[in-house]
């Protein structure tokens, strides 16, 4: 079982103690028998301890002793050190008593405390060079250019012309002319009723006319020779004309009879089936004019500022990918409703192609305000940390963090208005955690 310094400090302690009190009591017994009154030395009085020393300090090994088991002691209470044992030390850390001195040999507390002071030393300079290593980025330098400020908003696209065609007659449908999708030109028929009463009915009415013609000239005739009233021929006059509304009624339910498109457009809806008795304003068809198509807007009244009839703008439709379409605010509503708080604002597409439908949703960028030969950096380069905003300028292989000013943002570039100058090169890839004044190393995109 080894014992730690302290407790072989205090053995070796307690062993000097003891041999100096058994010095003491080996000269008191020595000065009370006969010998030690006839000796030499008790002429001269009892034996005294050499000078400089109390009587329990016998010689210079114990002191040796002591400071070695102080010594050790303290390296104990460091938590660090433990005592070799005997065996285990070499000639060289013994003391002239023989005993074994602490921190004497690599082994020791004083030895493994310099190796541990050098160790912590080279985890240091390691930390330091780690800290000092250079930072990878990628960086883009800025450049000029143009940046245009867009109002952004999303909406349904709608036929800059639509019409609900509708019956205009009763009958019961006998035949249909066109099919959802198609185009057509007004007055181009769409479906045709069933006509054969009302045919038999104008029929009635012109033989009711004929009739009543030669009634008429025989009271003309009669009237000239005063041999009827006037009451008489104005009753035979009424009765003619009275039916030639009514035929000229029946003629126009007659060519109503064939349902014709009101404009020019496709056909997207078809309410109708062959057999439907249809009445007087009942829906048949639907048709949309999309030679132009119509994003109308519900814009905020605090926008009102910016818009303008004429101004460019830029659709979008998540249907046809990659793809973008111009138009124009083509008129703005000069109200703002009370209940959204909003104005409309109507934006117009020429749609050629006919790639866009009504319906369809899109995303319409109105743009209200340009800036020439702006300085332009990647959206990316800013960093934004509350309401400061920067970027790192990398000069002489550090990255040193700048305070800006943004503009305007476009096509993922940011306007810069105070901060930079062209030509800067910012980071774009790899600031995160990047510190000001880090070393870096440009590395390729």
């Amino acid at each position: 079982m080894k014992m730690r310094g302290w407790q072989y400090a205090c053995l070796v302690l307690c062993a000097v103690l003891v041999a100096g009190c058994a010095d003491e009591e080996s000269d008191a017994g020595t000065a009370g028998s006969p010998a030690a009154a006839s000796s030499p030395e008790s002429e001269s009085g009892a034996k005294k301890p050499r000078e400089g020393r109390r009587p329990w300090q016998v010689d210079g090994a114990a002191d040796g002793a002591v400071a070695a088991g102080q010594s050790a002691g303290a390296g104990a209470r460091g938590g660090d050190a433990r005592e070799r044992p005997a065996s285990a030390v070499g000639d060289g850390d013994r003391s002239a008593s023989g005993r074994p001195q602490a921190g004497a040999s690599r082994g020791g507390p004083a030895g493994r405390g310099q190796a541990a002071g050098r160790g912590g030393g080279d985890r240091a300079a390691m930390a330091r060079r780690f800290r000092n290593r250079p930072v990878p980025v990628a960086v883009s330098a800025v450049q000029r250019g143009r940046v245009d400020a867009f109002y952004n908003t999303t909406t349904s696209l709608t036929a800059e012309e639509e019409a609900v065609v509708v019956a205009r007659t009763t009958g019961v449908v006998e035949t249909i002319f066109v099919e959802e999708g198609d185009l057509v030109k007004a007055g181009d028929a769409l479906a045709q009723l069933d006509t054969r009463r009302l045919e038999l009915e104008v029929a009635r009415t012109q033989t009711n006319i004929r009739s009543l013609e030669r009634a008429f000239k025989r009271s003309q005739q009669l009237m000239e020779t005063k041999m009827i009233s006037p009451d008489a021929f104005d009753q035979a006059q009424f009765e003619l004309e009275r039916e030639k509304a009514t035929l000229a009624l029946q003629q126009y339910e007659l060519e109503e009879a064939t349902v014709r498109a009101p404009i020019d457009g496709r056909i997207t809806v078809r309410h109708i089936k062959v057999g439907n008795t249809l009445s007087p304003n009942n829906e048949a068809f639907e048709i949309k004019r999309a030679d132009t198509i119509e994003a109308i807007l519900n814009v905020p009244e605090k926008e009102m500022a910016k818009m303008a009839v004429g101004q460019y703008a830029r659709v979008s439709v998540d249907a046809l990918e990659d793809s973008y379409f111009e138009g124009r605010v083509d008129r703005i509503a000069p109200e703002v409703d009370a209940q959204t708080g909003t104005f409309r604002v109507t934006v117009a597409l020429v749609n050629d192609s006919d790639r866009l439908k009504p319906g369809m949703f899109a995303r319409v960028n109105v743009r209200y305000d340009t800036s020439e030969n702006a300085l332009l950096v990647s959206r990316e380069a800013v960093v934004i940390q509350k309401n400061e905003r920067s970027v790192f300028v990398v000069r002489d292989g550090l990255a040193t963090r700048q305070e800006v000013i943004t503009g305007y943002s476009m096509d993922g570039n940011i306007e810069i208005r105070e901060g930079l100058a062209e030509g800067d090169e910012v980071v774009i890839t790899g600031q995160a955690g990047l510190r000001d004044g880090a070393s870096v190393r440009v590395v390729a995109m």
